[in-house]
């Protein structure tokens, strides 16, 4: 009885080096695909809170615009007029030493009066 170990001879042998490019293959392309789902939800999602910004910014102007258009309308002559007759704003007259100024007010060149505040240059 005389057993011989002679190697056996496979009917289908496995290329590793095959099998594992197609393996890297296809986890390089399953990477890529997930990454550009990934980056289109990403920018799905900044899409929306810009959308959103720019909805509130339009809101805040719109209030900006009534708010202007309110703060006109008391301090025009006529409402300012009409609470001076109501009663509920009074108008003092408040002198010279009462004013606080930061330099010393200079008299004009030509007609000597004095001015503590310009905006318009004179042509003389």
């Amino acid at each position: 009885m005389t057993t011989s170990f002679a190697p056996r001879n496979s009917s289908n042998p496995i290329q590793i080096a095959k099998a594992l490019k197609y393996i890297a293959f296809a986890v390089v392309t399953g990477s890529l695909g997930l990454s550009y789902v990934y980056l289109k939800n990403q920018q799905f999602a900044l899409a929306d809170e810009i959308r959103l910004t720019e909805k509130r910014i339009k809101q805040v102007r719109a209030e900006n615009e009534v708010l202007l258009a309110k703060t006109t309308e008391l301090s025009s002559r006529r409402a300012l007029q009409q609470r001076m007759t109501s009663g509920s704003l009074h108008v003092v007259h408040i002198s010279g030493d009462k004013i606080a100024r930061l330099t010393p007010a200079s008299p004009a060149m030509q007609d000597g009066i004095l001015r503590t505040v310009s905006n318009e240059r004179t042509s003389r």
